[in-house]
């Protein structure tokens, strides 16, 4: 695909009505530093606590992983009617994010607190049961914060600066959870899993519940107004709406591809380093694995900018036609630098596979803000709730199955954990061929999904056009 511009560069200036103030930005951001712990942070600090560290079966915790995801089904997209439809003097959104906050950094803690000496079973049941707990405190908490994302303002470039700051502060936590576990070992806890109880605490009340509520507290609705006048949104008139949606479709199935690529990477890259490139030492390797995080993080601080500008240059298709395109060739550097001797060399792999994290994190929320005005054109409904929760659903469907695939794919690959660092080779080729490979078709077929998204910058500007003629502005 050629790199053209959708429309003319300087087509539509931001109006200063339309702009959304620095700590504004800020506070929503802050929101999803909470998020970002709420799904990738979760089941990243699972994979170590309960498998590395209390041996339990790689496949049964994937699939107990994979289990809130059927509940989610049922909750996220009750919360997001409930939001759509929810009156109050403080809004639709803003009183849920604020409970939800508080609920889930308490859950958050607790999911951490059980006892070492238990059997794999009790271990299990007592994983499931709490991670149900918290993933209803989340959704409480994730699908209004989503769905205030959407509203915050109506114009097309400014969506995406405020996509920028989610952007940084998801950076900011994929920069940081790494380091929990190594933490977590330091000799003035004891113990590992004392420590891993400490700092689940700490993380549960200052970032989960403390800066989830700063959305809820300081951003603005913008279509409260509008909306509190509108008819009463229903399940599954929405439900259908949203999957008939083509632009939508085109994003849900981006999305699959980015989680499933990239977990899966983080899971497989994470014992590569630990078995393969350190003998089997989960101290050390974890050490590497947060340093890789850390340089993915710096990585995508630094790639903002330019996604931003290249979405709002070009368009968000170019944008990320461009950044997918570079991880086709970072799925060819996975094979050779996941190997052991000189183990800096692993930070290379960010410089290709890091920015599509950041447009990802950029660019969807923007995107999903667009494709809501499409629907309100379709349909005359504001429904962020709905399309959020969805959506939110849909995401974290896909991180589940990733780490359940992730264990799957070590059961096939012939890892065992009781070998430590004397995995056969057949085990260790296997695993390098999973994540190179996986990295490369996943980011294939993103692309030739990408081709075929409806909503240029041209067309947004017309249903926008088209929206304030037949309602006014907002």
């Amino acid at each position: 695909m050629s790199i053209s511009p959708e429309a003319p560069p300087d087509a539509r200036d931001t109006r200063a009505s339309d702009r959304v103030g620095f700590w504004e930005k800020s506070a929503l951001g802050t929101g999803y530093l909470a998020n970002f712990y709420g799904t990738a942070g979760v089941n990243s600090l699972a994979v170590p606590v309960y498998q590395m560290v209390l041996a339990v079966d790689p496949v049964l915790l994937g699939l107990v992983l994979a289990i809130p995801r059927f509940w989610d089904a049922i909750t996220d997209p009750i919360v997001g009617v409930f939001s759509d439809n929810l009156r109050t003097k403080w809004g639709r959104r803003k009183p849920l994010i604020v409970v939800g906050a508080i609920l889930q950094g308490l859950a958050f803690g607790a999911l951490w607190m059980v006892p070492a000496e238990w059997g794999q079973t009790a271990t299990l049941a007592y994983l499931t049961v709490t991670l149900l707990i918290f993933y209803t405190c989340y959704t409480i908490f994730s699908v209004p914060l989503s769905s205030l994302t959407y509203e915050m303002t109506p114009d097309y470039k400014e969506r995406t600066r405020i996509g920028a700051f989610i952007g940084f502060f998801h950076k900011l936590g994929e920069s940081t959870y790494s380091f929990a576990i190594p933490l977590a070992g330091l000799a003035i806890f004891g113990s590992l899993m004392g420590g891993v109880q400490v700092v689940g605490w700490i993380i549960g009340i200052a970032i989960m519940g403390c800066c989830g509520m700063m959305p809820g507290l300081f951003v603005k609705e913008r279509y409260y107004k509008k909306a509190a006048k509108q008819e009463k949104v229903h399940l599954w008139p929405a439900f259908k709406a949203a999957l008939s949606n083509r632009a939508f479709a085109i994003l849900v199935g981006l999305t699959i591809c980015q989680v499933l690529a990239g977990m899966l990477a983080s899971n497989l890259d994470y014992y590569l380093i630990v078995y393969h490139m350190n003998d089997g030492d989960l101290a050390t390797g974890s050490w590497w694995k947060a340093k890789l995080s850390l340089a993915y993080a710096v990585v995508g601080i630094l790639s903002i900018y330019p996604v931003n500008w290249l979405a709002n240059r070009y368009g968000k298709r170019v944008a990320l036609t461009v950044i997918f395109g570079l991880v086709l060739f970072g799925a060819f550097g996975k094979w050779f630098l996941y190997t052991p001797g000189n183990q800096w060399k692993i930070l290379l792999d960010p410089l290709l596979c890091g920015p599509v994290w950041t447009g990802i994190r950029v660019l969807l929320p923007s995107m999903l803000g667009d494709i809501c005005d499409d629907d309100e054109l379709r349909h005359g409904l504001r429904r962020e709730g709905m399309m959020g929760a969805l959506f939110s659903w849909i995401e974290k469907t896909g991180f589940a199955f990733a780490f359940f695939g992730a264990g799957v794919a070590l059961k096939i690959t012939g890892f065992d954990a009781a070998l430590g660092g004397d995995q056969s080779e057949g085990a260790v080729f296997n695993m390098r061929m999973v994540l190179a490979a996986s990295t490369f078709v996943w980011a294939a077929i993103a692309l030739v999904l990408i081709a075929f998204y409806p909503l240029t910058q041209k067309r947004v500007y017309e249903i926008r056009d088209q929206l304030e003629a037949r309602r006014g502005r907002v």
